[in-house]
C-alpha cells in the first residue's frame, strides 16, 4: 500500500494505492518539457494533453485550488468571503485581473496597517459575463469591512462582503461556485475558454504539506471516500482510493 497525504488544515485528502509501480515512483520532473528516473538517469519528454483545458485539467487545476484554500482558509473571524461582480457583460479576462490589481492597491492603501493575504478565483457565466470570487484575511483577530466600501473601492458593480463562519471545508464551498451553474453540477466547466488562470495567491499564501505513509487517521473523521480500478489491456492493474478528512468533524461519533 502507498498512502500520499495532502495536509491542508483540518482538512486531510489521502490517496491509496493498492500496489507500488517502483518505476513510475521513480520518475521525477525536470521541467514542464522533461522528466528523468532517479534510479537509470533516463530522460524522456512529457506527453502533454493536447487540450491542456479540457474539462478534466480544470478538474484537477479546481482540486489543487480546492487543497490551497483549505490549507489557509478556516472560517476564522479575520476571513471575508467577497464577490466582485460587473454590471455590464464583461467579458475580457486581461481586464478583469487588471481591475482586480486597482481593488486591492486602492484597499491596501485604505487600510494601511494590516496585512493582507488572498485568494482569488475567477468565475464565468454561460454568457461569457466574468466575476471574482475573494478570499481575503488580515493580520488581526476580527477582519471586518462594510460591503459598501468594497463596492466604492471596486467600482465595477455589484458586490457581496461575508463571513463563512460555519463552513468548516471552504475549499469546498468555493469549489461549488467554480464547477457547478446553480442545479447543473460540473456545467460551468464548459464556460471557461483556453489558457485563463483560474486562481492567482498573494505572496503568503501556504501550499498544503504532503506526507507520505499512513497517518492512521480512523474512520470518525472520515467524511469522503471512492475507490476506482485502474485498467490496462483489460486488465486491473491497481486499485485507487481517495479518502478525505475533516478533523473539525466527528462523523462517527463517540
Amino acid at each position: 500500500m502507498y498512502h500520499k497525504n495532502y495536509i491542508c488544515g483540518h482538512v486531510i485528502e489521502t490517496t491509496i494505492l493498492e500496489r507500488v509501480n517502483g518505476a513510475a515512483l521513480n520518475w521525477r520532473k525536470l521541467d514542464k518539457d522533461m522528466m528523468i528516473n532517479i534510479e537509470t538517469g533516463e530522460v524522456k519528454e512529457i506527453q502533454h494533453n493536447s487540450n491542456r483545458d479540457s474539462k478534466e485539467s480544470l478538474r484537477q487545476t479546481i482540486k489543487k485550488l480546492r487543497m490551497i484554500i483549505n490549507a489557509n482558509f478556516f472560517g476564522a473571524k479575520n476571513e471575508l468571503f467577497i464577490t466582485l461582480t460587473y454590471a455590464e457583460n464583461m467579458q475580457d479576462t486581461k481586464r478583469l485581473y487588471k481591475d482586480f490589481d486597482k481593488f486591492m492597491k486602492k484597499l491596501k492603501r485604505r487600510f494601511k496597517d494590516l496585512q493582507f493575504e488572498y485568494i482569488a478565483c475567477v468565475e464565468p457565466q454561460e454568457r461569457g459575463a466574468w466575476h471574482v470570487h475573494l478570499l481575503l484575511k488580515a493580520d488581526v483577530e476580527e477582519l471586518y469591512i462594510e460591503n459598501e466600501l468594497i463596492a466604492e473601492l471596486w467600482g465595477q458593480g455589484f458586490t457581496k462582503t461575508q463571513r463563512l463562519l460555519q463552513v468548516d471545508n471552504v475549499g469546498a464551498y468555493l469549489s461549488a461556485y467554480l464547477i457547478n451553474d446553480g442545479d447543473k453540477k460540473g456545467q460551468r466547466l464548459y464556460y471557461y475558454p483556453a489558457g485563463v488562470n483560474i486562481y492567482r495567491c498573494s505572496k503568503g499564501i501556504r501550499r498544503p504539506k504532503v506526507l507520505i505513509g499512513d497517518m492512521c487517521i480512523g474512520d470518525r473523521h472520515k467524511v469522503y471516500e471512492k475507490t476506482y480500478d485502474i485498467v490496462a489491456d483489460d486488465e486491473v492493474v491497481n486499485k485507487v482510493t481517495i479518502r478525505q478528512y475533516n478533523l473539525m468533524r466527528d462523523v462517527g461519533g463517540g
